[in-house]
């Protein structure tokens, strides 16, 4: 099984979305997905939550299964443990840690946490990043929104991501039309980053647009039904 946890510069990014399209790209070869949004704040029981959002269609695609988990989920829209103190329950990463055990098999698991990579997950402080070296995840993806600003809030990503020890890269996503100038900009700027940018996701766009430099594109080098 190989494990991809998606987090970015902030909520509101379009983690989901991406979530989404690399969900569909991995039902696309047949392969097993699970979309796992750890924490979700801010949804009610009448709403459908992110990991349900992100597996739609997908089985239309695959032989094999895909489903959908939501670990821990909060009416209020705040931050994960003042949500969780809000609705009277106690968020542990220990807790965190042991549902994700007991969740099923898969050939690809994408996790997803609420919020930016640095948002807390239990009162002492502990992270995606935690999250992160304590799963020992095989990628660690953090979608950035393409935007002007955005070569700070990559720049600062990997200063505080564990991309020594766990396969990191930086996902644009255009939650909004950007214009070609900024998008080269946000490019050139960061072309000598310690972490390659994987990919881009165009405004609304139902496909990913990954670069050579994403890994998991050459698991499927060998899949008949491979095509970038």
């Amino acid at each position: 099984m190989k494990t991809i946890l998606i987090s970015g510069n902030d909520t509101n990014i379009g983690k989901t979305w991406v979530s989404r399209a690399l969900a569909r790209y991995l039902a696309s070869h047949h392969q097993s997905v699970q979309v796992v949004k750890v924490v979700e704040t801010g949804i009610t029981s009448q709403q459908k939550g992110d990991a349900e959002i992100a597996i739609e269609h997908c089985s239309e695609l695959s032989k094999n299964t895909c489903e959908a988990f939501t670990l821990f989920s909060f009416t209020d829209p705040f931050a994960p443990v003042t949500a969780a103190e809000k609705a009277g329950c106690a968020l542990t990463f220990e807790n965190i840690l042991y549902k994700i055990a007991s969740l099923p098999k898969t050939n690809w698991r994408i996790l997803e946490t609420a919020g930016g990579l640095a948002v807390p997950l239990d009162k002492s402080g502990l992270d995606t990043v935690d999250l992160a070296l304590h799963l020992s995840v095989d990628y660690l993806l953090l979608v950035v929104q393409n935007r002007l600003g955005a070569i700070h809030q990559a720049r600062v990503l990997t200063a505080y991501a564990p991309h020594s020890k766990i396969t990191t890269g930086i996902w644009f996503n255009d939650s909004l039309p950007v214009e070609k100038d900024i998008t080269s900009s946000n490019y050139s700027e960061l072309a000598n980053l310690p972490i390659p940018v994987w990919g881009h996701q165009s405004h609304q766009a139902q496909a990913l647009h990954f670069f050579e430099s994403f890994p998991i594109a050459y698991s499927f080098k060998n899949d008949p039904a491979y095509a970038d």
